[in-house]
């Protein structure tokens, strides 16, 4: 298994586990192997960070949990089981009924989102319409005010007849979440939501979601680059390197004992407060091309430690005696003798 959680090993009430997940997108160049393997799990009330360069395969993992994927992309292997239901084996019109309802996403372009001929308040208010379509329409207005002063949006009730291109980024992104939270589902996926916002209004949308799962007791998955955020919002987090989960487990183990060489680079390359560096640390060279993987581990050509072995297998996943696995072979008996 690649980079698994605890939780899937132990047997323990899960309320998503994916296991060994492989999405590609089939291309005239190729074949490419977006998400290849990927297993991880997360119990209700848990918040999870996903975190790896653009192009590893994070937000196609989590089109691919909500079944939203490009035309070219199909999931061929592996399983996501939400409340003990394999969505991999469901038709879309069954899918359709949990986009929402029960698995809600925020993208990281809130714009995007919105419909700019469309009031905000027409918006959320489709959301509460596909719930109970009989509903006055004094009724539906009251819940879209609600849900807006919820997430934290002042005079909600006049802000209700503005555009989307009279809100700002923060004001925008608050919307998405209220259409997100309106159905009350019971895993948010939140895809690099913060992109788009000065530090500032990043803060206090960070602080709004953690409101929000509080009072909730929903999952949160977080999907980012930024290790600080993670550390501020998640429980676990997952490092993606293409198309794998190459180390997993809590936030603490993963921060203070990183083990592989792809999350130790992450990890040094944060800038610490109060320590002047005239450089910041980088990982050398570039994420590989999904279309043609190096052999091995995939990360070998960038590592510092790479060994023979490295380039002819992929490690193994390893439990860490910390908490969590990594697929590393540094961990492995074999690598060490090299």
């Amino acid at each position: 298994m690649t980079g698994a959680t605890g939780d899937t090993q132990r047997g323990n009430a899960a309320l998503l586990s994916v296991e060994d997940l492989k999405t590609y997108v089939f291309t005239p160049g190729g074949i490419v192997r977006a998400v290849d393997g990927v297993s991880f799990s997360i119990k209700p009330g848990e918040a999870m960070g996903l975190v790896g360069e653009s192009g590893c395969g994070k937000s196609m993992t989590c089109h691919s949990i909500i079944g939203l994927l490009p035309t070219a992309a199909r999931t061929i292997g592996g399983k996501i089981v939400f409340e003990g239901e394999d969505l991999t084996a469901k038709p879309e019109s069954e899918l359709a009924g949990y986009r929402g309802k029960k698995i809600a996403m925020i993208l990281q372009d809130p714009l995007m989102s919105l419909n700019p001929v469309f009031t905000v308040g027409n918006q959320v208010a489709e959301v509460f319409r596909l719930d109970d379509s009989h509903a006055s329409k004094q009724t539906v207005t009251q819940r879209v005010v609600d849900i807006l002063t919820r997430v934290k949006i002042s005079s909600a009730e006049r802000r209700l007849r503005n555009y989307p291109f009279e809100f700002s980024g923060g004001m925008r992104q608050r919307v998405v979440a209220a259409m997100a939270m309106a159905r009350s589902p019971r895993l948010l996926i939140a895809d690099e939501p913060t992109t788009a916002l000065d530090v500032t209004i990043q803060d206090q949308f960070l602080r709004l979601l953690k409101e929000m799962q509080a009072e909730s007791g929903m999952a949160l998955i977080l999907v980012t680059h930024n290790l600080g955020i993670v550390a501020e919002v998640c429980d676990s987090v997952a490092i993606m390197y293409a198309g794998r989960i190459v180390e997993s487990g809590s936030v603490m183990r993963v921060y203070n004992e990183p083990a592989h060489p792809y999350t130790r680079g992450l990890m040094e390359a944060l800038p610490v407060l109060g320590v002047r560096k005239k450089r910041l640390y980088q990982i050398d060279g570039e994420p590989p091309d999904l279309c043609g993987l190096p052999s091995g581990c995939h990360f070998h050509p960038r590592c510092a430690f790479a060994t023979g072995i490295c380039r002819r297998e992929y490690p193994p996943t390893k439990e860490l005696p910390g908490g969590g696995y990594a697929a590393c072979w540094l961990l492995d008996e074999r690598g060490r003798e090299q």
